[in-house]
């Protein structure tokens, strides 16, 4: 990434030059990059939110399940977010146990 040195935005590319979408800057490019080292990016795997064993069988409501349609699921509500967001309400499904969260 390279910025503008006259008011700091990020400079956009096209036809061999960078350019600042604000002001006159262009930054023509003369000679080829080299790439000294090259690494692959290894992904992290993505821990659930809320897990089988985190919505006990406990309270019940009246919920229809979006995978198999059963209305009644189990739930708990959980703070995920800052304090001054609402909590979440996750529910499992009696039948099939799927877990989802309400939207």
């Amino acid at each position: 990434m390279e910025f503008c040195p006259t008011c700091g935005n990020l400079l956009r590319y096209g036809q061999s030059q960078f350019f600042c979408s604000t002001c006159p800057y262009i930054a023509r490019i003369e000679r080829q990059v080299e790439i000294k080292k090259k690494q692959l990016l290894v992904k992290k795997s993505i821990d659930a939110v809320v897990k089988k064993d985190d919505i006990p069988k406990g309270p019940e409501t009246e919920a229809p399940c979006p995978r198999c349609g059963h209305d009644k699921a189990y739930f708990k509500t959980m703070q995920i977010r800052s304090a001054d967001e609402p909590e979440s309400r996750f529910y499992r499904c009696v039948k099939c146990e799927q877990t989802w969260r309400e939207e």
